[in-house]
């Protein structure tokens, strides 16, 4: 009786890990990144406190919380992902300096609002959270895929569809393939925006 060849089935589960490790080189290159950013290092230490604390959160993610692959469950394609960052950039700009305003002449009329979302995405709805959270005036205290509930510093209105489309309309824009500045032409019936992420 032969022995099996023990090269045999080793070269394709090293393929398979080596598919694997391309493909996750992408998401370590992200978080590598992100730490260097946050420890403003460039040494040798840091990037290796970093490239192993953001392999092990991989292999715990991929592990225990995902059932599926990253690029099936947090799909973001580089020009969305760019529209949504320059959008909030804009959008922190513009409403830190209302925020000063506000602050300063002493208009301040802070309310809880609740504002209806219809995105299906779980990750967009969770992008659009955190970009209200970072807008300066607003901040995210409650995302349950159907409904943002959100502390304004500035509450000229506690109408849902009016408010929603002041705190977080530009960011749904970017979401639903529609121009961030609300420029692009409605549905038949369907009211005008009326500008978008005041906060």
């Amino acid at each position: 009786m032969t022995r099996p060849d023990p090269s045999g089935p080793r070269e394709p589960l090293l393929r398979a890990m080596l598919r694997r490790g391309r493909r996750a080189s992408g998401t370590l290159a992200i978080l590598l990144l992100v730490w260097v950013i946050w420890n403003e290092s460039l040494s040798l230490y840091t990037l290796l406190e970093g490239a192993i604390l953001a392999g092990m959160a991989l292999l715990v993610t991929n592990r225990f919380l995902l059932r599926e692959r990253y690029q099936g469950v947090y799909r973001l394609g580089p020009g969305k992902a760019f529209r949504y960052v320059a959008v909030l950039l804009g959008e922190i700009v513009r409403s830190g300096i209302h925020a000063i305003y506000v602050t300063l002449t002493n208009r301040i009329n802070v309310g809880v609002v609740d504002v209806p979302t219809d995105l299906e995405d779980t990750l967009a709805g969770v992008l659009v959270a955190n970009a209200i959270t970072l807008t300066p005036g607003t901040v995210t205290i409650d995302y349950d895929r159907k409904r943002f509930k959100v502390v304004w510093i500035d509450c000229p209105t506690t109408d849902p569809g009016e408010a929603g489309e002041m705190i977080k309309g530009r960011f749904e824009r970017v979401f639903r393939g529609k121009d961030p500045s609300g420029d692009s032409a409605p549905a038949a019936g369907e009211p005008l925006p009326q500008g978008g992420g005041d906060s």
